[in-house]
C-alpha cells in the first residue's frame, strides 16, 4: 500500500515539476501558465458569388475572406485585440487590426497599434459585418476598397454630459493608407471624431457624428476629409424576434491639394453620400436597400449613382446567407448591374460589432 501511495505521489510531483519547468523555465516565466488568461478566439469565413458587368474582377464563386480574431484582457491595465485576414483571391495573410487599449485610466482611453480609423460610420465596419455585401461607393472611391486603416495612437474621451458624447483624436501613419499615401515614412495624419447618442424612447436611439482628417499626401501637400453621419435605430421590446429598423446616412467630402499636377488620372476634389435602410421583418429575415451617389473631379468629371436591394437569411448571429442585386450608373457609360450572393459563418466566440 505504501509503495502504491508513493507511486501516486511521484506521478503527481513529476507532472507539476514538468509543467513548472517547461512553461516556467523554458518559456522564460517564473510561474505556471494561467489558463484563465487564454484569449477569446473566433474564425469568420466568407464565400462570395458575384455576377454582372459592374463587377470588375473575381466573378463567379470564390472564397472571399477568412478572418481570425484573438481578444483578451492582458492584465488589469491593458486589453489586446489581434485580427488576421486571409484574402481568398490571393491567399495573402496580413494583420487587419492589431491594437492594445488601456483599461481603467481616468477620463481618457488610449488605443495603440493598427486599426480602422474612427472616421464616419462605415469605415469602422469589417467586411463580414457590412449591412450590405459591398461597401458604399463613397467609401470605396474616396478611402479605397480596404477602408481607412493604418497604424497610430488614438485617444477617446467620454464627455460628461446627460447624453452619450465621445470625442476621439488620433495621430496615424499617413504613408501606408490610400487616403494619404504620404511621401515620407514619418508623415502623420490627424483623425478626429465627435459622436453623440440619444435615447429617443426605450426602443429608439438617434446617433449623430462629425469626422475630420488632414495630413500630407503624395503630392507633398495637404489632403482634407470631412464627414457627417446620422443613424436612427428602432428595436422592438420583443428582442431578437421582433421588428427592428436601422436607417443610416453618411456624407463624406475630400480635398486633395496638388493632385491635378500629377501625371495620372486622379481626383482632387470629391464628395459622396449613401443612405441604407435595413429592416428585420421576421425573426430570421432582413430586407433592405442602399442608395449611393459620388462625384469626383479630376481630368474629367465622374458622377456615379447606384441602387442596391438585399434580402438576408440570418438564423443566428453565427451565420447568414445574403442575396444582393443592383444597378450602377456612371457619366458617359451604360448602366451596369451586379448580383452578389454571400455565405457568412463564424465559429468560436463572437465579439460585438460596432454600433
Amino acid at each position: 500500500m505504501r509503495i502504491f501511495l508513493f507511486l501516486i505521489f511521484l506521478t503527481l510531483s513529476s507532472s507539476v515539476f514538468a509543467e513548472t519547468f517547461f512553461y516556467g523555465k523554458l518559456l522564460g516565466g517564473t510561474q505556471q501558465v494561467d489558463k484563465t488568461m487564454n484569449p477569446a478566439i473566433s474564425m469568420n469565413g466568407l464565400i462570395l458569388g458575384n455576377w454582372g458587368p459592374a463587377i470588375a474582377s473575381g466573378k463567379g464563386i470564390q472564397l472571399q475572406e477568412i478572418e481570425g480574431q484573438f481578444t483578451a484582457a492582458v492584465d488589469p491595465y491593458f486589453f489586446a485585440n489581434f485580427i488576421l485576414s486571409i484574402e481568398g483571391a490571393t491567399g495573402a495573410m496580413s494583420p487587419e487590426e492589431a491594437w492594445i487599449s488601456t483599461l481603467g485610466l481616468p477620463v481618457v482611453s488610449l488605443k495603440i497599434g493598427k486599426f480602422f480609423q474612427n472616421f464616419g460610420k462605415n469605415n469602422l465596419i469589417h467586411t463580414h459585418a457590412q449591412p450590405l455585401i459591398d461597401r458604399p461607393l463613397v467609401n470605396q472611391l474616396i478611402f479605397g476598397e480596404e477602408a481607412f486603416n493604418t497604424s497610430g495612437v488614438q485617444a477617446d474621451i467620454l464627455v460628461p454630459l446627460p447624453w452619450y458624447m465621445n470625442l476621439s483624436v488620433a495621430g496615424v501613419t499617413g504613408q501606408s493608407t490610400d487616403a494619404y499615401e504620404g511621401l515620407r515614412e514619418e508623415d502623420l495624419a490627424n483623425v478626429s471624431r465627435l459622436e453623440n447618442l440619444w435615447d429617443l424612447t426605450d426602443a429608439t436611439t438617434l446617433a449623430f457624428g462629425i469626422s475630420y482628417s488632414t495630413g500630407n499626401n503624395k503630392a507633398n501637400q495637404l489632403s482634407h476629409y470631412l464627414g457627417s453621419d446620422l443613424t436612427i435605430k428602432y428595436v422592438s421590446a420583443k428582442g431578437r424576434g421582433g421588428l427592428a429598423v436601422v436607417w443610416t446616412n453618411e456624407f463624406i467630402q475630400g480635398w486633395r491639394k496638388g493632385y491635378m499636377s500629377l501625371n495620372e488620372p486622379v481626383w482632387d476634389k470629391g464628395w459622396g453620400i449613401y443612405s441604407i435602410l435595413m429592416a428585420r421583418i421576421h425573426p430570421v429575415f432582413w430586407v433592405g436597400g442602399r442608395y449611393d451617389q459620388v462625384k469626383l473631379t479630376s481630368d474629367a468629371t465622374s458622377n456615379q449613382t447606384a441602387e442596391n436591394v438585399i434580402i438576408a437569411y440570418v438564423p443566428t448571429e453565427f451565420s447568414s446567407l445574403r442575396l444582393q442585386s443592383g444597378l450602377t450608373q456612371e457619366t458617359g457609360t451604360e448602366n451596369r448591374w451586379q448580383t452578389l450572393l454571400q455565405l457568412n459563418v463564424t465559429i468560436g466566440s463572437h465579439p460585438a460589432h460596432a454600433y
